[in-house]
């Protein structure tokens, strides 16, 4: 396990870790990244998911399974790294940010990428902005080669900086993206971005 935290009371981090399950605590391949942002969609050919209902649907309901697994963590007290979260109120998707997420997924997927910054130049809160999303605070995680919602998620929350975004009181509204390419790196690329408007 990895569980090598300060003052090492190993009970009181089994109790604080209640918002990642189980699975998570087999290990998590690498990579995933994290990039949040305050204020003071890219193109491209579609990666593996023609545009029919069935694929629309399939889209949906994967954005649905991230939501709830991202809502049960953040309903419940958390441990990110060394710093424990209280619970805090349930995000709620966001067709805009879904937009922004799920393009960005397909073109890391279709042009075989893995970072935050698009090949254009953009950030992630430029292409929320893109997407029409008017924010006033934003994050975004990304993370690849992971094959199922339940793995991506438990990998996010079983990294500091991915938990703190999961579980940060400012952001209220969820955006999900996936793409599966088998001629790419990690073939499976997630993107959930954050906002609060």
């Amino acid at each position: 396990m990895k569980y090598v935290y300060v003052f090492g009371i190993l009970a009181s981090i089994w109790a604080l870790n209640a918002c990642q399950t189980d699975q998570e605590k087999t290990g998590t391949p690498a990579p995933v990244m994290s990039s949040v942002h305050k204020e003071g969609g890219v193109g491209g050919p579609e990666a593996e998911l023609p545009d029919h209902s069935g694929a629309r649907d399939a889209t949906m309901a994967l954005q649905q399974e991230v939501l709830t697994y991202v809502n049960q963590a953040r309903s419940q007290t958390c441990l990110c790294g060394t710093t424990v979260y209280p619970p805090v109120p349930a995000l709620t998707l966001n067709s805009r940010l879904n937009g922004a997420a799920d393009k960005y997924a397909v073109d890391m997927a279709t042009y075989n990428y893995f970072s935050h910054t698009g090949r254009d130049g953009s950030q992630p809160w430029d292409r929320m902005t893109r997407e029409g999303y008017q924010w006033t605070s934003a994050g975004e995680n990304i993370a690849a080669g992971y094959p199922t919602a339940r793995s991506v998620v438990d990998a996010w929350l079983s990294s500091p900086g991915h938990c703190q975004n999961i579980m940060n009181p400012y952001f209220q509204n969820l955006g999900v993206g996936y793409a599966y390419n088998t001629s790419s790196t990690y073939k499976h690329y997630w993107v959930n971005d954050f906002g609060r408007k």
